[in-house]
Protein backbone atom coordinates (compact mmCIF):
# COMPACT_ATOMS: atom_id res chain seq x y z
CA UNK A 1 0.00 0.00 0.00
CA UNK A 2 1.13 3.35 -1.03
CA UNK A 3 2.61 5.79 2.06
CA UNK A 4 -0.82 7.80 1.14
CA UNK A 5 -3.29 5.07 0.85
CA UNK A 6 -2.07 3.98 4.49
CA UNK A 7 -2.29 7.58 5.99
CA UNK A 8 -5.61 8.47 4.37
CA UNK A 9 -7.24 4.80 4.76
CA UNK A 10 -5.75 4.91 9.01
CA UNK A 11 -7.12 8.65 9.32
CA UNK A 12 -10.65 8.11 7.60
CA UNK A 13 -10.71 4.55 10.42
CA UNK A 14 -10.05 6.98 13.26
CA UNK A 15 -12.75 9.26 12.48
CA UNK A 16 -15.15 6.95 11.61
CA UNK A 17 -16.09 9.52 8.49
CA UNK A 18 -14.00 12.96 6.91
CA UNK A 19 -14.41 14.87 4.36
CA UNK A 20 -11.36 16.05 1.38
CA UNK A 21 -11.28 19.24 3.14
CA UNK A 22 -10.11 17.36 6.86
CA UNK A 23 -7.82 15.24 4.78
CA UNK A 24 -6.49 17.98 3.39
CA UNK A 25 -6.31 20.23 6.47
CA UNK A 26 -5.14 17.17 8.67
CA UNK A 27 -2.17 15.40 6.66
CA UNK A 28 -0.94 18.31 5.06
CA UNK A 29 -0.98 15.91 1.35
CA UNK A 30 -1.51 18.13 -1.87
CA UNK A 31 -5.13 18.10 -3.17
CA UNK A 32 -4.99 16.58 -6.55
CA UNK A 33 -2.51 13.53 -4.38
CA UNK A 34 -5.57 13.42 -1.91
CA UNK A 35 -8.30 12.97 -5.02
CA UNK A 36 -6.13 10.76 -6.80
CA UNK A 37 -5.83 8.31 -3.49
CA UNK A 38 -9.76 9.18 -3.04
CA UNK A 39 -10.52 7.41 -6.60
CA UNK A 40 -7.77 4.82 -6.23
CA UNK A 41 -9.43 3.56 -2.61
CA UNK A 42 -12.98 3.55 -3.83
CA UNK A 43 -11.98 1.72 -7.03
CA UNK A 44 -10.71 -1.04 -4.39
CA UNK A 45 -14.19 -0.63 -2.40
CA UNK A 46 -11.56 0.51 0.36
CA UNK A 47 -13.97 3.33 1.38
CA UNK A 48 -17.27 4.39 0.38
CA UNK A 49 -17.48 8.16 -0.97
CA UNK A 50 -20.86 10.52 -1.10
CA UNK A 51 -21.27 12.22 -3.82
CA UNK A 52 -23.56 15.63 -4.21
CA UNK A 53 -24.54 17.03 -7.67
CA UNK A 54 -23.78 20.98 -7.90
CA UNK A 55 -24.68 23.18 -10.65
CA UNK A 56 -23.03 26.33 -12.00
CA UNK A 57 -24.87 28.94 -13.89
CA UNK A 58 -23.72 31.65 -15.78
CA UNK A 59 -26.43 33.75 -17.50
CA UNK A 60 -24.98 35.12 -20.83
CA UNK A 61 -24.68 38.86 -22.17
CA UNK A 62 -27.61 37.37 -24.61
CA UNK A 63 -29.41 35.88 -21.66
CA UNK A 64 -28.97 39.85 -19.85
CA UNK A 65 -30.50 41.53 -22.72
CA UNK A 66 -33.49 39.19 -22.45
CA UNK A 67 -33.87 39.30 -18.88
CA UNK A 68 -34.03 43.27 -18.92
CA UNK A 69 -36.01 43.51 -22.47
CA UNK A 70 -37.80 40.44 -23.12
CA UNK A 71 -37.15 37.74 -24.84
CA UNK A 72 -37.20 38.66 -28.91
CA UNK A 73 -40.66 36.19 -29.29
CA UNK A 74 -42.26 38.43 -26.80
CA UNK A 75 -40.84 41.82 -27.97
CA UNK A 76 -42.19 40.82 -31.37
CA UNK A 77 -45.58 39.38 -30.46
CA UNK A 78 -46.37 43.59 -28.73
CA UNK A 79 -45.32 44.82 -32.20
CA UNK A 80 -47.61 43.18 -33.87
CA UNK A 81 -49.99 43.72 -31.54
CA UNK A 82 -49.48 47.51 -31.46
CA UNK A 83 -49.49 47.40 -34.98
CA UNK A 84 -53.01 45.79 -35.48
CA UNK A 85 -52.48 41.90 -35.50
CA UNK A 86 -50.19 41.20 -38.61
CA UNK A 87 -46.52 42.44 -40.01
CA UNK A 88 -44.65 42.08 -43.04
CA UNK A 89 -41.97 39.48 -42.77
CA UNK A 90 -39.31 41.09 -44.56
CA UNK A 91 -39.78 43.86 -42.12
CA UNK A 92 -39.16 41.58 -38.52
CA UNK A 93 -35.30 42.08 -37.41
CA UNK A 94 -34.23 38.92 -36.14
CA UNK A 95 -34.90 35.15 -37.62
CA UNK A 96 -34.88 34.18 -33.65
CA UNK A 97 -38.42 35.54 -33.18
CA UNK A 98 -40.05 34.41 -35.78
CA UNK A 99 -39.25 30.96 -34.85
CA UNK A 100 -39.92 30.77 -31.23
CA UNK A 101 -42.88 32.56 -31.83
CA UNK A 102 -44.23 30.10 -34.50
CA UNK A 103 -43.11 27.13 -31.75
CA UNK A 104 -45.44 28.87 -29.35
CA UNK A 105 -48.38 29.00 -31.38
CA UNK A 106 -48.31 32.44 -31.25
CA UNK A 107 -47.96 33.42 -34.72
CA UNK A 108 -48.72 31.63 -37.66
CA UNK A 109 -47.36 32.70 -41.43
CA UNK A 110 -49.37 33.49 -44.64
CA UNK A 111 -48.96 35.60 -47.52
CA UNK A 112 -45.23 36.43 -46.35
CA UNK A 113 -47.14 37.97 -43.04
CA UNK A 114 -46.68 37.08 -39.79
CA UNK A 115 -50.04 37.03 -38.51
CA UNK A 116 -51.26 36.63 -34.14
CA UNK A 117 -53.54 33.05 -33.56
CA UNK A 118 -56.03 32.97 -30.81
CA UNK A 119 -53.12 31.66 -28.51
CA UNK A 120 -50.76 35.44 -29.64
CA UNK A 121 -54.20 37.36 -29.23
CA UNK A 122 -54.45 36.59 -25.85
CA UNK A 123 -51.28 37.96 -24.58
CA UNK A 124 -50.98 41.03 -22.41
CA UNK A 125 -49.06 43.29 -21.27
CA UNK A 126 -48.89 41.25 -17.47
CA UNK A 127 -48.68 38.22 -19.48
CA UNK A 128 -45.34 36.34 -17.61
CA UNK A 129 -43.30 33.96 -20.41
CA UNK A 130 -41.83 31.13 -18.55
CA UNK A 131 -38.57 31.59 -20.09
CA UNK A 132 -38.15 35.17 -18.51
CA UNK A 133 -40.02 33.95 -15.57
CA UNK A 134 -37.38 31.07 -15.11
CA UNK A 135 -34.25 33.31 -16.08
CA UNK A 136 -35.60 35.89 -13.36
CA UNK A 137 -35.58 33.07 -10.67
CA UNK A 138 -31.96 32.14 -11.34
CA UNK A 139 -30.96 35.56 -11.54
CA UNK A 140 -32.53 35.78 -7.96
CA UNK A 141 -31.41 32.54 -6.39
CA UNK A 142 -28.24 32.47 -4.72
CA UNK A 143 -25.72 29.62 -5.84
CA UNK A 144 -26.89 26.86 -3.47
CA UNK A 145 -30.13 26.74 -4.82
CA UNK A 146 -29.01 26.00 -8.60
CA UNK A 147 -29.33 21.88 -8.00
CA UNK A 148 -32.99 22.41 -6.60
CA UNK A 149 -33.52 24.80 -10.14
CA UNK A 150 -32.25 22.28 -12.60
CA UNK A 151 -34.26 19.01 -10.86
CA UNK A 152 -37.46 20.46 -10.59
CA UNK A 153 -37.14 22.43 -14.67
CA UNK A 154 -34.79 20.39 -16.48
CA UNK A 155 -36.18 20.46 -19.40
CA UNK A 156 -36.91 24.53 -20.02
CA UNK A 157 -33.15 24.87 -18.40
CA UNK A 158 -31.99 22.80 -21.11
CA UNK A 159 -33.92 25.22 -23.47
CA UNK A 160 -32.39 28.29 -22.28
CA UNK A 161 -28.65 26.30 -22.58
CA UNK A 162 -29.38 25.26 -26.25
CA UNK A 163 -30.31 29.24 -27.10
CA UNK A 164 -27.04 30.26 -25.46
CA UNK A 165 -28.92 32.40 -22.48
CA UNK A 166 -26.94 30.83 -20.21
CA UNK A 167 -24.21 28.27 -19.92
CA UNK A 168 -24.52 25.97 -16.94
CA UNK A 169 -21.69 23.43 -15.68
CA UNK A 170 -22.15 20.19 -13.45
CA UNK A 171 -20.00 18.30 -11.43
CA UNK A 172 -20.22 15.93 -8.14
CA UNK A 173 -18.60 17.07 -4.94
CA UNK A 174 -17.38 14.69 -2.81
CA UNK A 175 -19.45 15.36 0.62
CA UNK A 176 -18.47 12.50 2.99
CA UNK A 177 -15.89 9.72 3.09
CA UNK A 178 -16.49 6.28 5.49
CA UNK A 179 -14.17 3.21 5.37
CA UNK A 180 -15.36 -0.23 4.72
CA UNK A 181 -14.72 -3.43 6.00
CA UNK A 182 -12.50 -3.92 3.21
CA UNK A 183 -10.60 -1.12 4.00
CA UNK A 184 -10.52 -2.09 7.50
CA UNK A 185 -9.05 -5.45 7.14
CA UNK A 186 -6.90 -3.83 4.11
CA UNK A 187 -5.68 -1.44 6.91
CA UNK A 188 -4.48 -5.02 9.42
CA UNK A 189 -3.28 -6.89 6.93
CA UNK A 190 -0.69 -4.15 5.70
CA UNK A 191 2.76 -5.53 5.18
CA UNK A 192 6.00 -4.89 7.35
CA UNK A 193 9.07 -3.49 4.97
CA UNK A 194 9.64 -0.51 3.09
CA UNK A 195 6.68 0.62 0.62
CA UNK A 196 8.80 3.33 -1.31
CA UNK A 197 12.59 3.58 -1.98
CA UNK A 198 13.74 6.87 -0.49
CA UNK A 199 17.45 8.72 0.13
CA UNK A 200 17.30 8.20 3.94
CA UNK A 201 16.21 4.17 3.28
CA UNK A 202 19.05 3.81 1.04
CA UNK A 203 21.58 6.05 3.21
CA UNK A 204 20.40 4.40 6.43
CA UNK A 205 20.54 0.84 5.23
CA UNK A 206 17.35 0.72 6.65
CA UNK A 207 15.91 -1.48 3.14
CA UNK A 208 18.75 -4.03 4.05
CA UNK A 209 16.97 -4.80 7.82
CA UNK A 210 13.55 -4.07 7.32
CA UNK A 211 13.32 -5.44 3.17
CA UNK A 212 10.71 -4.36 0.89
CA UNK A 213 7.32 -4.92 0.55
CA UNK A 214 5.88 -6.97 -2.52
CA UNK A 215 4.44 -5.08 -5.48
CA UNK A 216 1.09 -5.77 -6.88
CA UNK A 217 1.48 -5.51 -10.48
CA UNK A 218 -1.95 -6.20 -11.21
CA UNK A 219 -3.27 -3.01 -8.97
CA UNK A 220 -5.31 -0.89 -10.28
CA UNK A 221 -3.57 2.58 -11.41
CA UNK A 222 -4.87 5.85 -12.04
CA UNK A 223 -6.80 5.93 -15.98
CA UNK A 224 -4.62 8.05 -18.07
CA UNK A 225 -6.72 9.72 -20.68
CA UNK A 226 -4.63 10.41 -23.85
CA UNK A 227 -5.89 12.90 -26.54
CA UNK A 228 -8.05 11.15 -29.31
CA UNK A 229 -9.43 12.81 -31.91
CA UNK A 230 -13.24 13.80 -31.86
CA UNK A 231 -15.51 11.20 -32.98
CA UNK A 232 -17.20 13.45 -35.61
CA UNK A 233 -13.71 14.36 -37.21
CA UNK A 234 -13.08 10.64 -36.94
CA UNK A 235 -15.89 9.51 -39.47
CA UNK A 236 -15.51 12.28 -41.18
CA UNK A 237 -11.68 11.06 -42.29
CA UNK A 238 -13.16 7.48 -42.71
CA UNK A 239 -15.51 9.38 -45.65
CA UNK A 240 -13.13 10.88 -46.94
CA UNK A 241 -10.71 7.65 -47.28
CA UNK A 242 -13.78 5.71 -48.61
CA UNK A 243 -14.78 8.42 -51.29
CA UNK A 244 -10.76 8.88 -52.44
CA UNK A 245 -10.32 5.13 -52.53
CA UNK A 246 -13.49 5.01 -55.07
CA UNK A 247 -11.12 6.99 -57.15
CA UNK A 248 -12.81 10.56 -56.12
CA UNK A 249 -10.64 13.98 -55.91
CA UNK A 250 -12.08 16.23 -53.13
CA UNK A 251 -12.97 20.06 -53.63
CA UNK A 252 -14.05 22.70 -51.53
CA UNK A 253 -16.08 25.93 -51.10
CA UNK A 254 -17.52 29.07 -49.30
CA UNK A 255 -19.69 28.48 -46.68
CA UNK A 256 -21.38 32.30 -46.71
CA UNK A 257 -22.43 31.61 -50.30
CA UNK A 258 -24.79 33.63 -52.53
CA UNK A 259 -28.81 32.67 -53.32
CA UNK A 260 -27.44 32.04 -56.77
CA UNK A 261 -25.07 29.35 -56.21
CA UNK A 262 -26.91 27.71 -53.54
CA UNK A 263 -30.50 27.46 -55.11
CA UNK A 264 -30.86 29.88 -58.74
CA UNK A 265 -27.53 27.42 -60.19
CA UNK A 266 -29.72 24.48 -59.90
CA UNK A 267 -32.54 25.47 -60.84
CA UNK A 268 -34.52 25.52 -57.44
CA UNK A 269 -37.26 28.61 -58.04
CA UNK A 270 -37.41 31.45 -56.92
CA UNK A 271 -40.59 31.11 -54.64
CA UNK A 272 -39.17 27.93 -53.79
CA UNK A 273 -40.33 27.13 -49.70
CA UNK A 274 -36.65 25.82 -49.20
CA UNK A 275 -35.80 29.73 -49.39
CA UNK A 276 -37.90 30.71 -47.30
CA UNK A 277 -36.26 32.36 -43.49
CA UNK A 278 -37.73 29.66 -41.46
CA UNK A 279 -35.55 26.97 -43.48
CA UNK A 280 -32.36 29.54 -44.60
CA UNK A 281 -30.28 31.67 -42.77
CA UNK A 282 -29.53 34.39 -44.75
CA UNK A 283 -27.14 37.09 -43.79
CA UNK A 284 -27.54 40.73 -43.36
CA UNK A 285 -23.22 41.44 -43.23
CA UNK A 286 -22.88 40.96 -46.44
CA UNK A 287 -26.29 41.36 -47.46
CA UNK A 288 -25.49 40.26 -50.94
CA UNK A 289 -22.68 38.86 -53.19
CA UNK A 290 -22.11 39.79 -56.76
CA UNK A 291 -22.47 37.58 -59.67
CA UNK A 292 -19.29 37.71 -61.87
CA UNK A 293 -20.20 35.81 -64.90
CA UNK A 294 -23.19 37.86 -66.50
CA UNK A 295 -23.34 35.24 -69.60
CA UNK A 296 -24.23 32.61 -67.03
CA UNK A 297 -26.25 34.53 -64.86
CA UNK A 298 -28.58 35.17 -68.07
CA UNK A 299 -28.72 31.65 -68.99
CA UNK A 300 -29.96 30.66 -65.71
CA UNK A 301 -32.46 33.54 -65.99
CA UNK A 302 -33.76 32.46 -69.09
CA UNK A 303 -34.15 28.84 -67.84
CA UNK A 304 -36.00 29.53 -64.92
CA UNK A 305 -38.36 32.06 -66.43
CA UNK A 306 -38.55 29.42 -69.57
CA UNK A 307 -39.41 26.46 -66.91
CA UNK A 308 -41.39 27.95 -64.23
CA UNK A 309 -42.96 30.72 -65.76
CA UNK A 310 -42.28 33.47 -63.38
CA UNK A 311 -40.17 36.52 -63.57
CA UNK A 312 -36.84 35.96 -62.34
CA UNK A 313 -35.07 38.72 -59.95
CA UNK A 314 -31.08 39.46 -59.76
CA UNK A 315 -31.61 40.83 -56.90
CA UNK A 316 -33.10 37.58 -55.02
CA UNK A 317 -30.02 35.70 -56.58
CA UNK A 318 -27.52 38.04 -55.00
CA UNK A 319 -28.99 37.60 -51.29
CA UNK A 320 -26.06 35.85 -48.78
CA UNK A 321 -26.80 33.23 -47.40
CA UNK A 322 -25.54 30.19 -45.10
CA UNK A 323 -25.10 27.48 -47.74
CA UNK A 324 -28.06 24.86 -46.63
CA UNK A 325 -26.15 21.92 -48.63
CA UNK A 326 -22.76 21.32 -49.83
CA UNK A 327 -23.88 21.08 -53.21
CA UNK A 328 -23.32 25.02 -53.66
CA UNK A 329 -19.90 23.63 -54.16
CA UNK A 330 -20.09 21.07 -56.91
CA UNK A 331 -22.38 23.79 -58.76
CA UNK A 332 -19.35 25.71 -58.84
CA UNK A 333 -17.05 22.63 -60.08
CA UNK A 334 -20.11 21.45 -62.70
CA UNK A 335 -19.47 24.61 -64.77
CA UNK A 336 -15.52 24.11 -64.25
CA UNK A 337 -15.09 21.08 -65.48
CA UNK A 338 -18.40 20.83 -67.86
CA UNK A 339 -15.77 20.82 -70.04
CA UNK A 340 -12.45 19.63 -69.72
CA UNK A 341 -10.07 19.09 -72.21
CA UNK A 342 -11.01 15.73 -74.16
CA UNK A 343 -10.10 12.00 -72.32
CA UNK A 344 -10.35 13.74 -68.96
CA UNK A 345 -13.92 11.77 -68.29
CA UNK A 346 -15.50 10.75 -65.77
CA UNK A 347 -14.53 13.55 -63.41
CA UNK A 348 -15.00 12.04 -60.05
CA UNK A 349 -15.62 14.72 -57.55
CA UNK A 350 -16.64 14.86 -53.38
CA UNK A 351 -16.90 17.64 -51.11
CA UNK A 352 -17.08 17.15 -47.11
CA UNK A 353 -18.28 20.22 -45.03
CA UNK A 354 -20.89 21.88 -42.79
CA UNK A 355 -24.64 23.07 -44.13
CA UNK A 356 -26.98 25.15 -42.30
CA UNK A 357 -30.84 24.73 -41.70
CA UNK A 358 -33.20 26.22 -39.50
CA UNK A 359 -34.99 23.19 -38.27
CA UNK A 360 -36.67 21.93 -35.55
CA UNK A 361 -33.96 20.25 -33.50
CA UNK A 362 -34.58 16.75 -32.72
CA UNK A 363 -32.73 12.97 -32.44
CA UNK A 364 -31.83 13.63 -36.05
CA UNK A 365 -32.62 16.99 -37.02
CA UNK A 366 -29.57 19.84 -36.13
CA UNK A 367 -29.71 23.37 -37.04
CA UNK A 368 -25.71 22.52 -38.38
CA UNK A 369 -25.01 19.40 -39.78
CA UNK A 370 -22.07 18.03 -42.21
CA UNK A 371 -22.67 16.78 -45.84
CA UNK A 372 -20.64 15.11 -48.29
CA UNK A 373 -21.71 15.81 -51.81
CA UNK A 374 -20.90 14.27 -54.89
CA UNK A 375 -20.73 14.15 -58.96
CA UNK A 376 -19.49 12.28 -61.31
CA UNK A 377 -19.57 14.26 -65.13
CA UNK A 378 -19.32 12.02 -68.60
CA UNK A 379 -21.04 11.01 -70.86
CA UNK A 380 -23.46 7.70 -71.44
CA UNK A 381 -23.97 7.41 -67.29
CA UNK A 382 -27.47 6.49 -66.31
CA UNK A 383 -29.22 5.71 -63.43
CA UNK A 384 -27.84 2.25 -62.51
CA UNK A 385 -24.04 3.87 -62.63
CA UNK A 386 -25.67 6.28 -59.51
CA UNK A 387 -27.23 3.63 -57.74
CA UNK A 388 -23.69 1.58 -57.96
CA UNK A 389 -21.70 4.31 -56.37
CA UNK A 390 -24.20 5.02 -53.73
CA UNK A 391 -24.47 1.27 -52.71
CA UNK A 392 -20.60 0.83 -53.21
CA UNK A 393 -20.30 3.90 -50.44
CA UNK A 394 -22.78 2.84 -47.62
CA UNK A 395 -21.53 -0.93 -48.42
CA UNK A 396 -18.50 0.68 -46.96
CA UNK A 397 -20.01 2.04 -44.06
CA UNK A 398 -21.69 -1.79 -43.07
CA UNK A 399 -25.54 -0.37 -44.60
CA UNK A 400 -27.56 -1.79 -46.95
CA UNK A 401 -29.06 1.04 -48.96
CA UNK A 402 -32.66 0.96 -50.18
CA UNK A 403 -33.95 3.28 -53.13
CA UNK A 404 -36.83 5.29 -53.09
CA UNK A 405 -38.39 7.64 -56.24
CA UNK A 406 -38.41 10.94 -55.26
CA UNK A 407 -37.95 14.69 -56.30
CA UNK A 408 -35.62 17.47 -55.91
CA UNK A 409 -35.29 20.50 -58.18
CA UNK A 410 -32.04 19.94 -59.43
CA UNK A 411 -31.97 16.07 -60.39
CA UNK A 412 -34.47 14.25 -62.67
CA UNK A 413 -34.91 11.39 -61.90
CA UNK A 414 -34.59 11.46 -58.51
CA UNK A 415 -33.83 9.10 -55.68
CA UNK A 416 -34.15 8.92 -51.94
CA UNK A 417 -32.19 6.54 -50.73
CA UNK A 418 -32.42 5.14 -47.12
CA UNK A 419 -32.62 2.22 -44.32
CA UNK A 420 -34.10 0.87 -41.54
CA UNK A 421 -32.56 1.19 -38.04
CA UNK A 422 -33.52 -1.87 -36.46
CA UNK A 423 -32.84 -0.63 -32.99
CA UNK A 424 -35.10 2.51 -33.41
CA UNK A 425 -37.55 1.19 -35.59
CA UNK A 426 -37.51 3.86 -38.06
CA UNK A 427 -36.65 4.47 -41.47
CA UNK A 428 -33.35 6.93 -41.86
CA UNK A 429 -33.01 8.94 -44.73
CA UNK A 430 -29.63 8.86 -45.97
CA UNK A 431 -29.63 11.12 -48.79
CA UNK A 432 -31.22 12.40 -52.30
CA UNK A 433 -29.46 11.55 -55.43
CA UNK A 434 -30.07 11.88 -59.05
CA UNK A 435 -28.94 13.17 -62.87
CA UNK A 436 -28.83 16.95 -62.75
CA UNK A 437 -31.27 18.48 -65.07
CA UNK A 438 -30.90 19.31 -68.53
CA UNK A 439 -31.70 23.06 -67.29
CA UNK A 440 -28.76 23.06 -65.28
CA UNK A 441 -26.18 21.69 -67.51
CA UNK A 442 -27.51 23.68 -70.36
CA UNK A 443 -27.03 26.74 -68.15
CA UNK A 444 -23.33 25.67 -66.96
CA UNK A 445 -22.40 24.89 -70.86
CA UNK A 446 -22.01 21.54 -71.01
CA UNK A 447 -23.66 19.01 -72.92
CA UNK A 448 -22.28 16.13 -70.33
CA UNK A 449 -24.14 13.56 -68.42
CA UNK A 450 -24.07 14.89 -64.45
CA UNK A 451 -24.50 12.11 -61.56
CA UNK A 452 -25.06 13.98 -58.06
CA UNK A 453 -25.87 12.76 -54.20
CA UNK A 454 -25.89 14.78 -51.15
CA UNK A 455 -25.87 12.53 -48.02
CA UNK A 456 -25.77 14.25 -44.52
CA UNK A 457 -23.06 12.51 -42.13
CA UNK A 458 -24.42 12.30 -38.52
CA UNK A 459 -27.05 10.18 -39.37
CA UNK A 460 -25.18 6.98 -40.57
CA UNK A 461 -23.04 7.48 -37.10
CA UNK A 462 -26.16 5.90 -35.47
CA UNK A 463 -24.93 2.40 -36.61
CA UNK A 464 -21.20 3.29 -35.40
CA UNK A 465 -22.00 4.85 -32.12
CA UNK A 466 -24.19 4.04 -29.01
CA UNK A 467 -25.99 7.09 -29.50
CA UNK A 468 -29.78 8.03 -28.89
CA UNK A 469 -29.41 11.76 -30.42
CA UNK A 470 -27.34 13.05 -33.06
CA UNK A 471 -27.19 15.90 -30.59
CA UNK A 472 -24.92 14.17 -28.40
CA UNK A 473 -22.14 14.68 -30.67
CA UNK A 474 -22.20 18.70 -30.08
CA UNK A 475 -22.22 18.10 -26.37
CA UNK A 476 -18.99 18.42 -25.61
CA UNK A 477 -18.93 16.57 -22.59
CA UNK A 478 -15.38 15.66 -21.49
CA UNK A 479 -16.40 12.49 -19.43
CA UNK A 480 -18.11 11.00 -22.92
CA UNK A 481 -15.50 11.90 -25.23
CA UNK A 482 -12.42 10.39 -22.73
CA UNK A 483 -14.92 7.52 -22.25
CA UNK A 484 -16.80 6.82 -25.17
CA UNK A 485 -16.27 3.71 -27.34
CA UNK A 486 -13.43 3.43 -30.02
CA UNK A 487 -15.30 3.63 -33.61
CA UNK A 488 -15.59 0.47 -35.14
CA UNK A 489 -15.03 1.28 -39.17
Amino acid sequence: MHEYDKKILSFISRNKSATIQDIEKNLGIEPSAVSSVIERLASQDAIEVSKQEEYAIKITDEGKEYLNSGFPEEVLIKEIKHIGGNRDLSLIIGNIAVSWAKKNRWIEIKDGKARLTKEGEKISNSFEYKPRELLKTIAESPKQGYATIVKERRDEIDVLVKRNIIEIKQHNVVKEISITKKGIALLSSEEKGIGQLTRDAITSEKWRKEGFRQYNISAETEKIYPARMHPLHEFLNYIRDIWVGMGFTEVSGPIVESAFWSFDALFSPQDHPTRDMQDTFFLSNPRTIDIDDVALLNRVKEKHEKGWGDTWKEEIAKQSVLRTHTTSVTAHYMKKFGNAAKGDYPIKLFSIGRAFRNESIDYKHLAEFYQTDGIVIGDNLTLANLMYIMKSFYKNLGIKAEFMPSYFPFVEPGLQVYYYDEKKKDTIELNGAGIIRKEITDAMGTNKTILAWGIGLERPMFNFMKMDSIVELYKNDIGWLRNREELKL
